[in-house]
């Protein structure tokens, strides 16, 4: 079971669902005074279980990927001074957070936005 996230750039994050939905849930927990919506798409993603995850970051408003990337440095920061036995949420932290300073040749490709109000596990539709 495989997770993809694509990046800025076209670059791509690949990682286990595991540790895919465990990154996807710390960043939305340390976003969510930043943008709820975003942090509570996030989370809900990180529930879903299936056999792949895969969005692509471009699909996003420039403000929600800045939102994302806080969430990304504060969820690394929080996990920072944790030893080598970390769990594998944390090395897909820490690898976003390598990856978001690489930069590549923009790929000029046509993104679907991605929908914040395709949320399942939450009932709560009314978060701005």
């Amino acid at each position: 079971m495989t997770a993809i996230i694509t990046l800025d750039g076209n670059h791509s994050v690949h990682a286990s669902n595991l540790g895919m939905g465990g990154a996807l849930e710390q960043i939305g927990l340390a976003i969510s005074d930043v943008d709820p919506r975003l942090a509570r798409w996030l989370i809900d993603k990180s529930n879903r279980t299936g056999f792949t995850m895969e969005f692509d970051l471009r699909g996003l408003s420039d403000d929600r990927r800045a939102a994302f990337w806080l969430g990304v440095d504060r969820a690394n920061e929080k996990f920072r001074d944790i030893g080598p036995d970390v769990g594998p949420s944390v090395y897909v932290i820490r690898l976003f957070h390598e990856k978001r300073d690489i930069h590549g040749k923009a790929v000029d490709k046509q993104v679907s936005p991605i929908d914040l109000d395709d949320i399942w596990f939450d009932d709560n539709t009314k978060t701005a």
